[in-house]
């Protein structure tokens, strides 16, 4: 199978890239260019480099202005990437990449530009001085200090970025929420990358959405944050569904279930498991196949394509209604090439016929006529023509109707391909030379169509006598002059930037989505790897170098300059987040229930068999009600570890349970909305309580057990009398999410975490008694002591906080957990706390003074419930995947 597919840039990226120099000549040595007042005054609306004081050493922040006013523009303004580099005001990052070389200007490839003219181009102004650039060749041998820029960039945590996109979500109608989907930077953000390089990703991001898009309207992706690090988009912009964002999650290699409540209320408002995939990954993965076929919905053949834009190809080449362009010298083909164009339904659609290399010897060809893919011996075909061309393959260039550009690539016959055979052409950008449909076309075509000359017309009317009379008219009807049909491809050209522009990408040699995959592929330092694990680099080298697993894959982080591959980076991930309990890693190949209008998922929530919601004991410890993310409720025996009975009901996975105080009743609450009580000893449902509008997310008991506290995601608090099975109060409105709540053991207070802070409320009527403000994150999980006296509250952020409710105050600060932190339980004596942590621990403390006691760490998934037994000697925890554990805290407890 042949093919020749479509033209290529062959320009060096991520360096600095000379302009091509004609063949056979030597390439010059531009002279220095010093620019004078005269000079700047006749280019009115540029602004002269700032001035410099002859013999005197520059200061960082002068060299900085220097290539802000004149290399800016091109290397970093607006996202501007030329040569491949965007941070040439980031004197640190210069450095750090060896563009500037401290104690030898000579040798540093940016002085060297600079010095000899050719940066900035010799047409371009301003410009540097003479004497601005000895002083810079003095400051780089000086050992160009001073390049730090201020205070880094606050780092962004996990839980940041989720609270900022809830946020969001809040301000958002509530029908709305689950077509929106987000792209985070924050990841690049963190390892560093200065605001203009985080702009060549937006401009690749915006650049490529809109290219997998059949909608009419351009739109680009919102930034959400100050910093522009976190963007979303509606589903409903591209016209994309459900299948196809899940389509993009089977390909995710980064997914991470965190563990967050925040992320929880994320995912059920935005109805998908993972709402939020890193925008580089996305660029490097969704521009190229598989996913770029499937994202822009394309189909197995040429012809399909061509009924799809409405273009009837043999008609119109019968009717005459294309233009033709043929030549040599294609910067492709071995041999010449033709562009075909039709009028389609969204604008126009170019069709490229390639041939291959014409044998130069006699005997292979057979024949001693001319050879059919000779264009300019055979410009008429396809099809049954009597002399009819050869060709190899092709591609079709599209228009989108939002003036974007689609690509497709073809072999001879008109059936799709993924790439073309390297014999046939090349790309040198990518690693195994192989030209392929959607990234090789857009780093090729940035400015849209390239403008050809024809060179059949003329070559028509120079040899009048080549062609038969009949087929010399259609070849002039087909190939019209030059004169007619360049100024056609340059208004198709002008379309096609003018959609650029409108969604803030400007045309340059590099093209901004062919850079963001080059780079998503190189290799990873430790300040990214960093970066993309969600943690600090020196808490990143730290926690990696105290695994003997992932030393051995990783260790090169540890040494200065390491790297490791990214197929390294990607094949291990998954055990990194294991390793270092970040995370469960996601699943995006896992099936779930789509709503009926394909707009995303019944329960995103929903997981298998054995995955554990929340957990809570008996009064005696020796049975646990347990909330299933298979939307069951099982009642199991502690000590024989093995399911006494099941309660069966819910529409949804289940997120919270209790045990009535006389242990007669269990409740559950779904992410189907529906509250269930059910009789612990013969299973059957004793009331379904209905009023809430998503997932119920905590339940309590009242101590006398006649009544039922329920708080859920839509903000609702609810008290149930379990007589009437009707709400006795309902309060709406006073928060936006209730994470978890707890009654006190007099009854008379009720405790609610939601929205960053903790309320306590009279149970009664409602009325607020204390709020504790300015949470640093979620606060989900509350436990009063059996005393009364103190209120534990954990969040997640991993710090559990003992507050005081009557004062309204925090008496101490327990930390040691490394995330998440769901389960709290207090001895019948509160004077001991247990606490059970996504990281997979159980840590006893003394409440007293704060102090650790002790840590149990056999749990191999974050713990979801724990408790003490009456006698206060032992605990048992449950963790995520249904693993029960029994602990002996006899030789932690202080003696008596």
């Amino acid at each position: 199978m042949r093919v020749l597919i479509a033209g290529l840039l062959v320009a060096t990226v991520l360096g600095f890239a000379p302009a091509a120099e004609p063949k056979g000549k030597a390439k010059a040595k531009p002279k220095p260019q010093p620019q004078s007042p005269a000079a700047n005054a006749a280019n009115p609306q540029e602004s002269p480099a700032p001035a410099s004081e002859p013999g005197k050493l520059a200061t960082a922040a002068q060299v900085r202005n220097w290539l802000d006013a004149s290399c800016h523009r091109c290397h970093g303004e607006n996202g501007a990437a030329e040569g491949g580099f965007n941070h040439v005001t980031d004197l640190a990052r210069l450095v750090a990449r060896k563009k500037i070389l401290p104690g030898n200007a000579a040798a540093s490839p940016l002085f060297k530009r600079i010095a000899n003219g050719s940066m900035p181009p010799p047409d371009s102004h301003p410009r540097l001085t003479d004497a601005q650039i000895a002083q810079l060749r003095a400051w780089i041998d000086a050992g160009a200090t001073g390049t730090a820029t201020g205070p880094e960039r606050p780092f962004v945590t996990l839980a940041q970025t989720q609270q900022r996109i809830l946020a969001d979500l809040d301000q958002l109608p509530a029908r709305s929420r689950r077509f929106q989907r987000y792209f985070s930077l924050v990841h690049l953000a963190n390892a560093g990358l200065s605001d203009d390089e985080l702009q060549t990703y937006r401009n690749a991001l915006a650049k490529l959405v809109n290219s997998l898009s059949w909608h009419p309207t351009l739109r680009k992706p919102e930034p959400i944050d100050a910093s522009g690090t976190i963007l979303r988009i509606d589903l409903r912009w591209y016209l994309w569904d459900a299948t196809l964002w899940n389509r993009v999650l089977v390909e995710y290699p980064y997914g991470v279930q965190d563990g967050l409540t925040t992320t929880q209320a994320i995912l059920t408002a935005t109805a998908t498991r993972m709402p939020i995939i890193r925008a580089d990954w996305f660029i490097a993965t969704a521009s190229r196949p598989p996913l770029y076929l499937e994202m822009l919905q394309l189909p197995a053949t040429l012809p399909e394509l061509e009924r799809q834009l409405r273009i009837d190809a043999a008609v119109n080449i019968l009717q005459e209604r294309v233009m033709r362009v043929g030549f040599n010298g294609s910067g492709v083909s071995k041999n010449n090439r033709m562009l075909e164009r039709h009028d389609s339904i969204h604008g126009y659609y170019w069709r490229t016929y390639d041939f291959e290399e014409v044998p130069q010897n006699l005997i292979e060809r057979g024949q001693l006529v001319p050879d059919r893919r000779n264009l300019f011996a055979y410009p008429l075909g396809p099809g049954n023509v009597e002399n009819t061309f050869q060709h190899a393959g092709g591609e079709a260039i599209f228009s989108l109707p939002n003036g974007m550009q689609g690509y497709f690539l073809t072999d001879a016959i008109g059936t799709r391909i993924n790439k073309g055979p390297i014999a046939i052409v090349s790309d040198p950008r990518r690693p195994d030379k192989q030209v392929e449909t959607g990234i090789s076309c857009m780093t090729c075509h940035v400015s849209g169509i390239l403008i050809k000359a024809d060179q059949i017309h003329d070559h028509l009317k120079k040899n009048p006598r080549a062609y038969p009379d009949r087929d010399a008219e259609l070849i002039a009807a087909l190939y019209p002059p030059k004169e007619q049909s360049l100024p056609r491809m340059e208004a198709d050209s002008k379309r096609f930037v003018a959609a650029l522009e409108q969604i803030g990408v400007k045309v340059s040699k590099s093209e901004p989505t062919g850079l963001v995959l080059q780079r998503y592929e190189a290799d990873l330092d430790a300040i990214q790897a960093a970066g993309e694990a969600g943690l600090p680099l020196a808490e990143f080298q730290a926690r990696l170098g105290q695994s003997e697993n992932l030393s051995r894959r990783f260790g090169s982080l540890l040494v200065a300059g390491g790297t490791v591959s990214r197929a390294v980076w990607i094949e291990s991930f998954a055990d990194l987040l294991r390793e270092l309990q970040l995370g469960r890693p996601f699943e995006g190949s896992r099936l779930a229930t789509s709503l009926p209008d394909n707009t995303g998922e019944l329960d995103p929530l929903e997981g298998g068999a054995n995955e554990i919601n929340q957990a809570v004991f008996s009064a005696d410890g020796r049975f646990a009600l347990i909330a299933g993310a298979d939307r069951s409720v099982r009642w199991m025996e502690v000590e024989g570890r093995r399911d006494i009975r099941r309660f069966v009901g819910h529409l949804g996975s289940v997120w919270s349970v209790a045990i009535s105080p006389d242990g007669t009743k269990a409740a559950s609450g779904s992410v189907d909305g529906s509250v269930r009580v059910w009789d612990i000893a013969t299973g059957e449902p004793v009331r379904l309580l209905q009023g809430h509008r998503g997932l119920v997310s905590a339940l309590q008991f009242t101590p006398d057990g006649e009544f039922l506290v329920s708080g859920g995601f839509d903000g609702r608090v609810q008290v149930w009398d379990l007589a009437t099975g009707k709400w006795s109060n309902r309060w709406d409105g006073r928060v936006k999410s209730v994470y978890g709540l707890a009654v006190s053991p007099d009854g008379t207070q009720l405790a609610i975490a939601a929205d960053q802070k903790i309320q306590l409320w009279n149970l009664d009527d409602g009325q607020p008694v204390k709020t504790f403000r300015d949470w640093p994150a979620s606060a989900t999980t509350l436990a009063w002591s059996p005393h009364g006296k103190s209120l534990a509250a954990s969040g997640d952020d991993g710090l559990i906080r003992l507050l005081d409710p009557v004062k309204g105050t925090v008496v101490r600060t327990l930390t040691g957990h490394r995330g998440p932190v769901k389960s709290l339980a207090w001895s019948a004596n509160s004077t001991i706390l247990a606490s059970g942590g996504s990281d997979a621990t159980l840590r006893i403390w003394t409440a007293r003074t704060g102090k650790e006691l002790g840590v149990f760490r056999r749990h191999p998934d974050a713990l979801v419930g724990a408790a003490f037994t009456p006698s206060g000697t032992q605990t048992v925890s449950v963790s995520h995947d249904g693993t029960l554990q029994i602990w002996n805290l006899s030789k932690f407890l202080p003696k008596r």
